[in-house]
Formats: C-alpha cells, sequence, structure tokens
C-alpha cells in the first residue's frame, strides 16, 4: 500500500478520533449543565416549599386573629342590644311617670 492510498485512511482516522473527542466533550459539558440545573431547581424549589410553609403559617394566624375579631363583635352587638333593651326600658319608665 503506498502512501497515497493510506493517507485517506489516515484522515479519516484522525476525523473521527476528533470527531469522537468532540463530541464526547459536548455530551460531557451538557451532562454537567443538566446536573446544575437540576441543583438550581432543587434549590428553587426548597425555598418555594419554605415560602409557602411561611405564607401558610401566616394565614393560619390571620384566620384566628379574624375568627377572635368576629367573636369579639358578637359579643359587642350582645351588649349593645341589650344597652338598648335597658335604655328603652328606661324610656318607658319615664314617660310612665
Amino acid at each position: 500500500m503506498t502512501f497515497d492510498q493510506m493517507l485517506p485512511i489516515i484522515i479519516a482516522a484522525l476525523g473521527s478520533a476528533g470527531l469522537w473527542g468532540f463530541l464526547s466533550l459536548r455530551a460531557k459539558q451538557s451532562h454537567e449543565k443538566s446536573l446544575k440545573d437540576d441543583a438550581k431547581s432543587a434549590e428553587f424549589n426548597e425555598t418555594l416549599r419554605e415560602q409557602v410553609d411561611r405564607l401558610s403559617d401566616k394565614l393560619d394566624k390571620v384566620i384566628s386573629d379574624k375568627e377572635q375579631l368576629l367573636r369579639e363583635m358578637s359579643d359587642m352587638k350582645a351588649q349593645l342590644a341589650e344597652a338598648n333593651a335597658t335604655i328603652k326600658h328606661l324610656e318607658e319608665m319615664l314617660r310612665q311617670r
């Protein structure tokens, strides 16, 4: 075999080795990027979960405060109704004199 016959084989072998190296490097970089994205996504999900937990706690407190205020309003309405009844009774007593 002459050098002219061997030259295409050598070029093909070197080219395929270079292509293999390029493709493997590209696959490695893609895999590393995917791992970093997964780590960022997991970190984001954890942060989001913490925020949801805090908001849930705040919402529970707001609901508790609202229920307490509604009870207090109900008590005040009852006291107001009692005071109105007393006032009407006293007015009636004054009119009868």
